[in-house]
Parts: C-alpha cells; structure tokens; sequence
C-alpha cells in the first residue's frame, strides 16, 4: 500500500511535471516562430524602404525624359542645363542628372565635374528601357561608388550608399541586383551570390531561410524584368533571443510543476478580464477627455483642439489609449468608446462651440468606426445635440483605418456630406500608399511627430516631412504638424507654409476646464511659450 502511494506520488509529480513543462516548451517553439516572423517583418520593411527609393528615382527619371521631349530645347543648351539642375535637387540619393551620348556625359547639373565622364560598356539593360551602369568612379570624387541609371539619353547619378543607408540596421545586410543578371548594384554588410536566384517575376516578393549559410533572407522586385531588392539577418539573432527565453522559464516550469495548475485557477479567479475592467470603466464614467490645442502657425492663434480619450482608474493611475484602444478594437468595444468619446465632447464643450462657431474640433476615429455605418449617425446627432454650423468639426483617422476602401470611402463621404473636415493622422509612418490621399476625400493631413523632430536636423530622414508638405500643397491640403517642441521647429514650418500646428511648444493636452480660459488668453497672436 504504501509503495502503491508512493508510486500514485511519483506519477502525480511526473504528471505536474509535464503539465509544466509542455506549456513552457510550446512557448519556446512559438517563441522561435513569432520571433521568425518579426524578423521577416522588419526584413521586409527595409527592403520595401529601399523598392520604393528606387522606384521614386525611375519615376524622376521618367519625368526628367518628358520635360525634355516636350521643352523641344536642343540637348545641352541653357535651358536643358537649367531643367537638369532643377531635377538634381529633387532626391537626396540623385548626386547629378545628366544628358548622355554613346556612353559618355555631354553635360550635367554638376557642370565641369561630370563633363566627358565615359561611362563604358552598360551592365544592365531594363525591360522598360533603363540602362543600367554599375560602378562608376567620379573624377575627384575618390572612394566613392555610384550607379547611373539612363533612359533615352537623359540619366541619374546615384550614390549607392543613400540608396540603402536610411533603411540599414544591426545585423541587416541589404543588396539591390538584377533580376536577370543577377548582378548587384548596391550591397551592405554580408549578400550571398545565391540568394539572387530563382526569383520568378511575378512573384512580387518572397521570404526563405539559407540554412547553409544561416540567414533569413527577404527579397522584393521592383518591378517584373528589372531589379530586385534583397534584405536579410543572421539566424542566430533569432536563436539568441529564444536560448534566453528558455534559459529562464523552462527551470522555474519544472520546479513550479506541482502547483501549476493550482496557482492558474487561483489567478484566473483573482483577475479581472479586460473586457470586464473596460466595461466597468465604461460604467463608473472613468474615461474623460483632455484637449490639446492647434495654433495657426502663421498667426499664433489658438484655432481649435484634439480631443484625445484617457482612462483615469481606481487607483488612479491614468491610461493613455496606447494602453486601451487597441484592445478595444480587438474585442469589438471600440464603438463603445467612439460612442462615449462623443458624448463627452458634447457635456464638455456645446456652449463653448455655440459661442466659438470657427473653432476646430478634431476627433479620433478608430478603423473599425470606418466599416460601421452607425458612425455617421452618430456624429451627425452630435451636431444636431450642439447645434449645427457651432463650431468646425473634424474627424482624424489613421492610414490602418483604410485598407477596406468600399465601406471606409462611404462612410468618410457621408461625414464630408454633414459638414465634417477629414484629416490622416501619422501620414508615412504606416501603409503610405500615395494613393489614399487622391481616393480619400481629406482636407487636412498631418505630419507625424518623428518627421517633425528630425526636420531641422541632419538625420537620413530630415527631408521627409517637408517632401509631405510638398504633397500636401499639390493635393490641395491643408498641413498640421504634430509634436513641435522648439521654436526652430516652428519656425521652420511656418516658413514652409504650413498651416496648423500642435505640441509642448504651445500647450499639453489639457482638461476643458483649462482649455476655455487658455482659448481666450490665445484668441491672439502671442508669443509662443518659452520651451
């Protein structure tokens, strides 16, 4: 009897045991997937960074060929010359555009650097009618290495390095080659010969692991019978963080093996699901607003405010929605919110706006708030609720919030139909397809934060927040810069001709109890608080 116990023991340890343990080795294969994964997504956004840098120059490239067919200007004359230095400072990879004749320059924008440079035989010829030279030294300009892309005897001269630097990070090789010749034309950090192979052409992209030589490797086409962008990463980056994983958490399954299973369900009692903490929230009026101000760059003025949702808890502790929306959205609450959003811009400000009928209110909407046509209505009982023509409403969505085109389209229509302004928030930091902002019916479009702050600086992404401001204004948009900090922040930008502005430079968000007092202080033009 007392052997049998002993046995009955020994098998219920083994089987705490197990239980504690497949759990965790389960977690360490998934571990090693989603980390896989992960990489293969960085991978792939650094290598769709380098695509689209390459396509931008073959549609400069494109662009430079028509003004000069359509100037009918003789090659090389001063106007010709004139056109090609306009064109030279349009891309921060284009070093000098140049006019071409039997593999030799003719002229150029750099004027005497570049004149008579013989670029020899072409390595590469283009479906679409692009040559390609690879390797071309510039005279005077030693240790340097640059490509020059040609079509119908106008070309680019591009320094590789820009082509891929923005883009580079630790431990990610990345390499431009040719589809067919498999040659390269750019290349950082270690590129395999091989992985240039067997790229079909319409395959648009692939992913796959070199076991030989232990890389992840992603690879892009720029377009079908072209070139082809490649990133990859050592697998051992991947190894390393799943040994670390496992290092801790298999031991401390095996030794917790017996109470496993209690101290789940004692856990699972004691906690609340968030879907129950939310609704709780919802219940006890936890969620409230706070309001940071938009200032008219040009002028000073305060012209209106984003209201942004927080979520103050028993404790106190305050949520911001990083922390709340996007499970929200995952489990289908997020109308919930949107709904209750409303309801406290109109107990909050309807007087105001009835008062202050020009001021701007922006507020959020989630992607799914775009495939719900309760949305409109929604926002139009709040107009209705504040009075119409009080004050000037607008709605902010993300660049995520359009992927379903047909049911986002028509609800943002319906809002323009109600006197709603329709603004994309963090424009180039998600999808940045150029093709929203021509689909869309946005009247405003704001630049992110992370453009904004590496504006004014030497960073490889400093001209990307004024080539939005350039879009904006061939759109017709008006531009709002999000996150100015620094008066040479500000003044940058309004010297750029944008028009809205928000961020510590002018105020934090606040409680309407504090916005209605600082409106008024700002009615005018002041003077920007100090930083």
């Amino acid at each position: 009897m007392h052997r049998s116990r002993n046995r009955l023991v020994f098998a219920l340890l083994l089987v705490g045991a197990a239980l504690a343990a497949a759990p965790v080795l389960l977690s360490l294969h998934l571990a090693r997937k989603h980390a896989m994964s992960e990489k293969f997504e960085q991978l792939d956004a650094a290598a769709e960074g380098v695509v689209l840098q390459i396509r931008d120059a073959r549609q400069m490239l494109t662009l430079l060929v028509q003004k000069e067919r359509d100037s009918h200007d003789p090659p090389c004359s001063k106007a010709s010359i004139s056109r090609l230095q306009q064109f030279g400072m349009r891309s921060r990879a284009v070093k000098s555009t140049l006019r071409i004749e039997n593999g030799q320059v003719m002229c150029s924008s750099s004027g005497e650097l570049m004149r008579h440079l013989q670029l020899g035989r072409a390595d590469m010829h283009q479906g679409d009618g692009t040559t390609v030279y690879i390797d071309v030294r510039v005279p005077g300009v030693p240790g340097q290495r640059f490509v020059v892309i040609e079509r119908d005897g106008y070309g680019l001269l591009l320094l590789t390095e820009t082509l891929t630097a923005p883009f580079a990070q630790n431990n990610v090789s990345l390499g431009i080659f040719g589809v067919n010749s498999g040659r390269f034309s750019a290349r950082q950090g270690r590129v395999e010969q091989r992985w240039t192979q067997g790229l079909r052409p319409g395959a648009g992209s692939d992913h796959f692991v070199d076991e030989q030589a232990q890389f992840l490797v992603v690879r892009k086409l720029v377009s079908a019978d072209s070139s082809a962008v490649l990133a990859a990463a050592p697998l051992r980056t991947i190894d390393d963080r799943v040994t670390q994983f496992g290092r801790w958490f298999i031991p401390l399954g095996i030794l917790l093996g017996a109470g496993v299973l209690a101290l789940t369900v004692l856990i699972t009692r004691m906690q609340f699901s968030p879907r129950s903490e939310l609704m709780h929230a919802l219940r006890r009026n936890q969620l409230f607003l706070l309001y940071q101000p938009v200032f008219d760059l040009q002028t000073n003025c305060c012209i209106g405010a984003e209201a942004l949702l927080r979520w103050r808890q028993e404790d106190g502790t305050i949520l911001a929605p990083d922390r709340f929306i996007p499970f929200a959205e995952d489990a289908g609450m997020i109308h919930l919110l949107t709904q209750r959003m409303l309801q406290l811009v109109r107990q909050d400000l309807t007087g105001f706006l009835r008062e202050h009928r020009q001021f701007h209110l922006a507020v959020n909407l989630a992607p799914s708030d775009l495939q719900c046509q309760r949305t409109p209505l929604q926002l139009a009982q709040l107009i209705e609720a504040i009075g119409p023509g009080c004050g000037q409403l607008v709605v902010e969505v993300t660049e995520r919030a359009l992927l379903e085109e047909s049911s986002a389209l028509g609800v943002l229509k319906t809002l323009r139909g109600l006197g709603i302004q329709i603004a994309i928030d963090d424009f180039g930091t998600g999808y940045s397809s150029l093709a929203y902002l021509t689909t869309y019916p946005f009247d405003i479009l704001k630049i992110d934060k992370a453009f904004v702050t590496t504006a004014c600086t030497d960073a490889v992404t400093s001209q990307v927040a004024l080539h939005i401001v350039e879009l904006g204004r061939t759109l017709g948009m008006r531009t709002l810069t999000e996150g100015i900090e620094t008066r040479q922040q500000a003044e940058f930008f309004r010297e750029q001709g944008v028009m809205y502005a928000q961020g510590y430079l002018f105020a934090k968000p606040m409680p309407v109890a504090e916005l209605i007092p600082f409106v008024g202080r700002h009615a005018r033009a002041p003077t920007p608080p100090a930083p």
